[in-house]
């Protein structure tokens, strides 16, 4: 008889995924067992999770929506879980300690409401070390962001992006159809 605390990683993460009604979801665990939000709505692709030092934070609270796209892969100590909407397209690469939000989680000061806004990265995005997603960003196609940069606003696509706050670098060239491995 297999025990819950004897199932591997990937099979309990996939099984609980799919518990909270993610559809297709095949999730690899690399390490430790991940903290999984399961409260929202998520859709999920083939999902990598690599969390051999430190556990990663992934899902949907009540009412939110996280939609992960195929190829997805995630590295330890990232946070990702949808209070509103967050959207990682296909063959996105979330780096060590990332951190994405789609809301700030408290008021700033009385006269303004706590801001929930959904957050998007288009495909082949490639987020680096101890970024900062904020909400109400929206990251195209092929971009990358450096590692430790706050990202405030939209970023077009194929561009490199760098610094607290993050600002363009230099154009990206990538064709249409590649990825990154």
């Amino acid at each position: 008889m297999l025990k819950l605390r004897d199932m591997p990683s990937g099979l309990w993460a996939t099984a609980v995924f799919r518990w909270a009604g993610a559809r297709s979801a095949i999730v690899t665990v690399d390490g430790r067992r991940p903290v999984l939000v399961t409260f929202g709505s998520i859709t999920c692709g083939r999902l990598f999770l690599r969390c051999k030092t430190v556990p990663i934070e992934v899902g949907a609270a009540t009412h939110g929506t996280l939609v992960l796209g195929e190829r997805v892969f995630i590295n330890t100590g990232a946070t990702v879980v949808a209070t509103h909407s967050i959207v990682l397209g296909d063959n996105c690469l979330i780096g060590d300690f990332v951190a994405i939000f789609d809301t700030d989680h408290h008021q700033l000061e009385p006269s303004r409401p706590t801001r929930f806004a959904p957050v998007r990265l288009g495909a082949n995005v490639w987020v680096g070390r101890s970024a900062t997603i904020l909400p109400g960003v929206t990251i195209g196609d092929h971009a990358v962001i450096a590692a430790g940069s706050i990202v405030t606003g939209d970023v077009p696509a194929r561009t490199l992006m760098a610094g607290a706050p993050a600002r363009p670098i230099r154009t990206l060239d990538i064709p249409d159809g590649w990825r990154r491995t």
